[in-house]
């Protein structure tokens, strides 16, 4: 029969996406973790991945499994804790997406506090600036820049944010002020991937779409502040992102106003029906405290 580390290993595991990653999270053996998921698929008579050379991918019994066994874990280590009287240490594994301005301006500052608190607890964060699809992912929450609009999602509200465009002083000088339509047509871009056209209001005039035609495309919105900060073009960047840099003058705001749907609040969220409900919790509590000072 399985015993909880056992469980816990094969939780490890469908997390990392392979033995030997999940092997070095859980400090034990290559060995030790393979043996202890086939004791489980034997006792089980199921296997729980489908494996290849480079990697495993877990069954449709293997993802049932997986729901379930999140949750008994957590439940049992609340038990133990009613029961011991321990205190209310976290542990396991949490995996958080978000941008990396966030983490960098916000969370990493503070984060030795939530590990001083809960030392047992393995974070990880997938820092990018695409919308991580958080269940394919095997994510547990995520802090997003924008509005929300999932409705499969519990959302809590951080902080009011919102998006402007800014340029580096260097660029206005070089290029001109730039105050109309046409001039925003034709202004150079530092661009992530995905960001082609936007919608602009100046004056009287309706909505607006402008072709961002001439780009540099980046990959992490802090290459996208660089490239604007050195005088690589326009950029659309958050508020709270380039508070630092509007203060010492390296950008300045275009066209103050000119964005349409501007909004983009801050917020924590995950997935209704969310098994490491305890953990989410406890980091999103800790998260919030941070965006209020």
């Amino acid at each position: 029969m399985y015993s909880v580390s056992d469980l816990e290993t094969f939780v490890a595991v469908a997390k990392h996406g392979g033995i030997s990653p999940a092997a070095r999270v859980l400090g034990i053996s290559v060995a030790t973790t393979s043996h202890r998921l086939a004791k489980i698929e034997q006792s089980l008579k199921v296997a729980l991945f489908h494996r290849s050379n480079r990697s495993l991918k877990l069954s449709d019994e293997g993802a049932r499994f997986l729901e379930r066994i999140e949750s008994i874990l957590e439940d049992l280590q609340e038990a133990e804790c009613a029961i011991s009287g321990r205190s209310t240490q976290l542990r396991g594994h949490l995996r958080v997406t978000m941008s990396p301005w966030v983490l960098k301006q916000f969370i990493m500052p503070r984060l030795y506090q939530f590990k001083d608190a809960h030392p047992e607890l393995t974070l990880e964060f997938n820092v990018t600036d695409r919308f991580v699809p958080l269940a394919e992912e095997m994510t547990d929450c995520a802090i997003r820049v924008g509005e929300l609009t999932d409705s499969s999602m519990v959302g809590y509200k951080l902080a009011e944010n919102k998006r402007v465009i800014c340029a580096s002083p260097d660029y206005i000088a070089r290029e001109g002020v730039i105050d109309s339509l046409a001039k925003l047509q034709q202004a150079s871009w530092v661009c992530l991937p995905w960001q082609t056209k936007l919608s602009v209001k100046c004056g009287n005039k309706s909505n607006h779409s402008i072709q961002m035609a001439k780009k540099l495309i980046v990959s992490s919105s802090d290459m996208l502040t660089e490239g604007a900060v050195h005088g690589s073009g326009l950029a659309i960047k958050s508020y709270l992102a380039i508070e630092d840099e509007l203060a010492n003058g390296s950008l300045v705001e275009v066209m103050p106003g000119s964005l349409c749907n501007d909004n983009a609040p801050i917020s924590f969220l995950y997935p209704v029906g969310a098994k490491s409900v305890r953990k989410i919790q406890y980091f999103k509590e800790f998260v919030a405290e941070i965006f209020k000072q």
